[in-house]
């Protein structure tokens, strides 16, 4: 390796601990939104694969600037499947990471977490008419992540319990995807009750 390498690895790293926000980041990659996205995806697919449920191939990113969607891939009938995905985590929480809390987590009770996640869907619903190169005769996903240090597996299943997500015109698909669980040697995901 050169000098100039050396120097070149240095300065991004440099530049990702400067964007790192330090809160809840497993998924994080601060200094490439496009790969953290990407990231998202490939540790949802082999959660999914694991247990003989994967429902998309071709996947590919659009990229920044042909999005959105942020992805797309084809189901199993080979139609294209419109995806975008989006972070559920507690501002406040990074802001008091940041200024020296280190050990103040966000508190999530069922309520919170489902406000907040039902925000998000209603967001991304929203975009539907903006995706680019439509049409998505597969259907229109979204991915949801978090690595909310009080959001692991089985309080994210005892939340959503039985709970359907309304007022979603154009979702066909919602998925909610937590981070590296030991015991299940993967990221657990769930299937959310769209309504439809």
């Amino acid at each position: 390796m050169t000098q100039e390498e050396r120097t070149q690895i240095a300065k991004a790293m440099r530049a990702a601990r400067e964007k790192a926000r330090g809160y809840a980041d497993y998924f994080g990659w601060a200094t490439d939104r496009d790969l953290e996205e990407w990231g998202v995806l490939t540790s949802l697919f082999e959660s999914m694969d694991k247990e003989g449920t994967l429902p998309y191939t071709n996947l590919r990113m659009r990229g920044r600037g042909n999005d959105p969607p942020d992805c797309e891939g084809l189901n199993t009938e080979q139609k294209r499947v419109a995806i975008e995905v989006t972070e559920l985590v507690d501002g406040d929480a990074i802001k008091n990471f940041k200024a020296g809390a280190i050990y103040e987590w966000a508190e999530w009770d069922r309520g919170k977490f489902l406000e907040r996640l039902h925000g998000l869907l209603k967001q991304k619903d929203e975009k539907f008419p903006k995706l680019l190169e439509p049409p998505y005769e597969g259907g229109y996903a979204v991915v949801v992540f978090t690595d909310e240090p009080e959001l692991p597996a089985q309080n994210v299943l005892a939340y959503l319990e039985g709970h359907v997500f309304t007022e979603l015109q154009h979702i066909t698909e919602a998925l909610f995807l937590v981070s590296y669980d030991p015991k299940e040697n993967c990221c657990p995901y769930f299937q959310l009750n769209v309504g439809s």
